[in-house]
C-alpha cells in the first residue's frame, strides 16, 4: 500500500497539551482598573505637560512595559501576546506620545523607548491584588 501523499506534502500535526502558557503579565495589579465593561482594563499616563492617555488591552500593557522599562522595549519583550508591536506604537505615536526608537543588532530589530517625560497615574476602583 503506497501513501496518497505527495512527497513534499507533510504529515498532518497532531495538537500538544504539554506545558504551561508563556503568556506575561506586564501590567501591575495597582495601576489597572476596570473600565466598567468585562475583562477590559484602563491604564492611564500623564505626562508633564499635564497631557493624559489612556489605554486598555495590549495598548496598556505595552505602554506599562514602555513606562518602566529604562532599557525599552523590543518585540521579542511582548511575545506570544503581542505580534504586531510596530503597529502598536505608530498608533501610540499617533495619539502623541513621543517614542523613540533605535535599531540595533545584526538582523535590524528595533527598541522602543518612552521619550514623553511624566508617569503612570492611578485610576479610579483599583483593586489591590489578594495575592
Amino acid at each position: 500500500m503506497t501513501d496518497a501523499r505527495p512527497k513534499n506534502e507533510k504529515p498532518p500535526v497532531a495538537p500538544t497539551t504539554g506545558g504551561q502558557s508563556k503568556t506575561v503579565e506586564a501590567i501591575d495589579n495597582r495601576l489597572i482598573a476596570d473600565d466598567g465593561r468585562t475583562g477590559n482594563r484602563v491604564v492611564a499616563y500623564r505626562a508633564a505637560s499635564g497631557a493624559t492617555w489612556r489605554y486598555r488591552g495590549k495598548r496598556a500593557r505595552v505602554l506599562v512595559m514602555l513606562a518602566r522599562r529604562s532599557e525599552g522595549v523590543t518585540q521579542h519583550d511582548t511575545l506570544p501576546w503581542h505580534t504586531r508591536l510596530g503597529g502598536t506604537i505608530h498608533a501610540m505615536r499617533d495619539d502623541g506620545l513621543t517614542i523613540t526608537t533605535e535599531i540595533e543588532g545584526p538582523y535590524r530589530h528595533a527598541r522602543y523607548r518612552l521619550a514623553t517625560p511624566g508617569c503612570l497615574i492611578k485610576q479610579a476602583g483599583n483593586r489591590q491584588s489578594a495575592k
